[in-house]
């Protein structure tokens, strides 16, 4: 099959076009052919060498990266129900996927554990955009924060790859969401339905938030998180690790965000799309490995609004 691979850690111009052997599915996995994968931040830590375990403990060269992808089942293991050879899916592949099992190729050999079917109405790049960072932000609004209609959150970097989905989510799910952007961003942000775009170049949060219920934090900024929240306000952030002293103001509950997703949380999501209350925004490009070193780069250079996906077939 046709990868775009690395054979050696470094910058987006590593990438080239190899051959490699279709994965082989276990038992309780399924074979998809590729239609389409989506290009998230963790792609370039791991192609720049800066993940550790669990991502890398079953990596070797030729590395063929990626985790989103919607495509069509041709094979099915033993022991797997529910789903059958011509079945579309989309989904994310292990954390800890094989060196020649990512998703920047023509086949993915994948469990059950983040899959699900693309229903009616949802086209393969659309469901390829969905899970990681649409999980990450279904996953913190849901089932770490909580949120319930009528609460006040605040999204810090409501413009980024999980920030677009997080404001979007919160507001289905009946919350008033405040978040920070930059200027060029604002109108975006209110056409979505966010009731406060606050310009972090000119203003700080805490001067004009205050007594938030939770606070989903995509910027690393947990202390600006704190001073929003109320005292015994709920504060996740997938962009730092806690402090002790953070962890412990109040009765605050602070923590980093480790999602656990499922189909479920991927069905939810794509409901979201099809009811309207969900808007992607993707940027499509043809599969190539030029494709993927431009993908790259725009993401590295902070360039991107939304998601890029790569078209790999009808």
């Amino acid at each position: 099959m046709k990868t775009i691979a690395i054979n050696q850690y470094g910058s987006a111009e590593e990438f080239k076009e190899i051959e490699m052997a279709k994965p082989q599915p276990k038992s309780d996995e399924v074979l998809v052919e590729i239609h389409a994968f989506s290009i998230n931040p963790m792609d370039i830590a791991g192609r720049a060498g800066m993940l550790g375990s669990p991502f890398t403990d079953n990596w070797s060269f030729p590395l063929v990266l990626g985790w989103d992808f919607s495509g069509v089942v041709v094979e099915v293991g033993s022991d797997v129900e529910g789903y059958a050879k011509g079945d579309k899916v989309f989904g994310s592949a292990s954390s800890s996927h094989s060196s020649d099992n990512g998703t920047y190729g023509e086949y993915i050999a994948v469990d059950n554990t983040e899959l699900t079917h693309i229903p009616d109405g949802l086209t393969f790049d659309q469901a390829a955009a969905l899970p990681i960072a649409g999980v990450t932000a279904y996953y913190g609004m849901k089932h770490n924060l909580d949120l319930q209609a009528g609460q006040k959150i605040f999204v810090a970097g409501g413009a980024g790859g999980v920030g677009l989905f997080a404001v979007q989510i919160a507001k289905a799910f009946g919350a008033y969401v405040a978040t920070t952007s930059s200027e060029n961003h604002r109108q975006l942000l209110e056409d979505l339905g966010v009731d406060e775009v606050i310009d972090y170049h000119k203003v700080s949060a805490v001067d004009v938030l205050h007594d938030f219920d939770a606070v989903f934090d995509t910027v690393g900024d947990v202390d600006t998180g704190l001073k929003v929240l109320k005292s015994d306000g709920k504060l996740a952030t997938i962009a730092t690790q806690p402090t002790e002293e953070q962890k412990h103001d109040q009765q605050k509950q602070v923590a980093f965000q480790f999602t656990y997703g499922t189909g479920a949380d991927l069905d939810a999501l794509a409901e979201l799309v099809l009811n309207g209350k969900l808007k992607l925004m993707v940027e499509t490009m043809p599969f190539s490995a030029e494709n993927v070193i431009k993908a790259h780069q725009t993401i590295e250079g902070h360039h991107t609004t939304g998601k890029i996906v790569i078209h790999v077939k009808d």
